[in-house]
């Protein structure tokens, strides 16, 4: 016992070392302006001086926590005495990134006017033709304008600020720490808040806002490990699975970016691996001769069905797709129940799972609403948290908008449409890009490994089968009806259970066949190639655009720009 106890520990601990180094590498930057300028209405007009006239080709402003502000720029002629505007309605959109602003001017004096109420700038660069960095000489006139230029960067990608939802989510994190109005309301809060922890630590950095999300994807690599052998009782499987989601692109890219996507994903796998624990404590328990006839249950069956509760509690608190999980919890737990139980032990069951997966539930959600900012005061917590829901209740039930890489329901199994994350210009043949995309070998392979499943669970009746197809189908299926817009990544916690899918059909492959560890390992070397064939553009290492070309692999991929 011993030796295989030692063996299951290597093997998952290798492979969670080697998904942190991955995940770890060139995560972001650990540094970021920090001061910042307020432009209100009494701060609005920044004029810079330059000492001499010299050509501008423009001027990047690092934004603060408000985003989209708009600018009138204007250049000071000293022959007339007039201020010649150069771009009045210039924009800088993404908070906390660095915005580029065109200016293309040769002057001395340069005025900035914010035109909305307020702007909070966090560092201004201009920049020459040949892109040397200018410094006003009256820098001294904006101290938190101009003392950290040293952070500006020779070229802007996803290491040097934020990149697609983090912009909401990495964004509602730091107002969470600072007490500011909550910009994102259309989720619950826990994943926003989990977010701030890292940021609390390590600044509002690239490195800060992502790390909590890397810690996550990182844990669920053990958890996926003891799920995948308490599933199969088989190291080789377990391995096998593991190292798939290891090498799962998509799992690569959210365990990357400041989204709720991850946290959401961490807590429904933890949910169900604790059911499953339950449905096998249970199995274990109705075995023994005194089953039907004690009083009281063992402790393995209340403390898997609590940790399954409160694991559920943290999933919907993070994002409502916890919700749809936590039916699938409700029928594989009421089918078992009511079809092994008598009444009485029934009901005890019925009161003990009331306290864990209703009442603490609805506290956990009640209390993630605790760092919320309104516009407007809030009676109370419950006030905050029935406001709170209508919303996001109404955004998501009439959200009508449009986005090139959304893609429905029946897309997602086979990588119809990737999102690009972020696409920045390194040089002149060189991007760095962040796709969020699926591994092709491990999503399309899944999809046969998904039938065998479900032919194993209709007809064979084979119950761990079934468990599997009722753990995705929660996943998934809710999705089918959903009349918002919709991306991939939404698939991502059905991939979960796709993946031990594949791990429960490699283990049947393997007792059945004697090529079958043979034909395993060489598929897993496979997709483990396919993973690093995709790395450059799922991992935002600068790499050539005829790169990129070379993988779009079916015609809709767009990998980069």
């Amino acid at each position: 016992m011993r030796k295989k106890l030692s063996k299951d520990f290597i093997c998952a601990f290798a492979l969670t070392s080697i998904f942190a180094v991955l995940s770890l590498f060139r995560l972001g930057n650990t540094y970021a302006p920090q001061s910042y300028y307020t432009a209100d209405s009494e701060n609005r007009d920044i004029i810079l001086d330059f000492g001499s006239y010299l050509d501008v080709s423009s001027v990047s402003v690092f934004l603060g926590n408000l985003n989209t502000r708009h600018f009138s720029l204007s250049a000071f002629n000293e022959v007339t005495g007039i201020w010649e505007v150069v771009d009045g309605d210039a924009v800088a959109e993404s908070v906390f990134a660095w915005n580029k602003i065109d200016v293309n001017y040769n002057l001395r004096y340069l005025g900035i006017v914010c035109t909305d109420d307020a702007a909070i700038l966090n560092e201004l660069a201009a920049q020459g033709p040949d892109g040397q960095v200018l410094l006003p000489v009256n820098a001294s006139d904006y101290p938190a304008l101009f003392d950290e230029q040293d952070t500006f960067p020779e070229v802007k990608t996803y290491m040097t600020g934020t990149m697609f939802d983090e912009v909401y989510h990495g964004r509602t994190a730091y107002e969470f720490l600072h007490g500011l109005t909550t910009y994102e309301t259309t989720h619950p809060h826990l994943g926003k808040i989990l977010i701030s922890l890292g940021i609390l630590v390590f600044g509002m950095t690239p490195f800060g806002w992502r790390i909590m999300s890397v810690l996550f994807g990182i844990l669920i690599i053990p958890f996926m490990y003891l799920f995948a052998k308490k599933l199969f009782k088989n190291t080789f499987a377990a391995t096998t699975a593991t190292a798939l989601l290891v090498f799962d692109c998509m799992h690569y890219t959210l365990s990357r970016i400041a989204t709720i996507d991850i946290f959401a994903a961490f807590f429904i796998l933890a949910m169900y691996y604790y059911m499953y624990r339950y449905l096998e404590a249970d199995h274990q328990y109705r075995m023994t001769k005194n089953a039907l006839s004690d009083s009281f249950m063992p402790r393995p069956i209340y403390t898997a069905l609590a940790l399954s509760g409160i694991s559920m509690a943290f999933g919907i608190a993070t994002k409502w797709t916890g919700v749809y999980a936590g039916a699938g919890l409700a029928l594989l737990f009421i089918w078992h129940t009511l079809s092994h139980y008598p009444k009485g032990q029934v009901l005890k069951l019925f009161f003990f799972c009331s306290a864990f997966f209703i009442l603490i539930p609805l506290l956990v959600y009640v209390l993630c609403f605790i760092p919320v900012v309104g516009y407007s005061p809030y009676k109370n917590l419950i006030d905050k948290v029935i406001q709170g829901t209508i919303y996001m209740f109404d955004y998501h039930s009439t959200l009508v908008a449009e986005h090139y890489y959304s893609s429905p329901f029946y897309e997602w199994p086979v990588i119809w449409m990737p999102l690009l994350d972020a696409n920045d210009a390194v040089d002149a043949t060189r991007v760095s890009a962040i796709s969020c995309m699926g591994n092709p070998l491990i999503w399309w392979a899944g999809i046969p490994c998904s039938l065998y499943v479900f032919f194993r669970w209709i007809v064979r009746h084979d119950k761990k089968a079934g468990f599997l197809c009722i753990a995705y189908l929660a996943q998934y299926v809710p999705w089918m009806s959903v009349g918002r817009i919709t991306f991939i990544y939404h698939y991502f916690p059905a991939i979960l259970f796709v993946i031990l899918m594949m791990g429960y059909t490699i283990d049947r492959i393997k007792e059945r066949f004697p090529w079958g560890r043979k034909a395993t390992a060489i598929y897993l070397a496979a997709a483990i190639l396919c993973f690093f064939l995709f790395f450059p553009v799922i991992s935002g290492l600068p790499v050539s655009k005829e790169w990129g070309m070379q993988l779009r692999w079916l015609k809709d991929w767009i990998l980069v720009l």
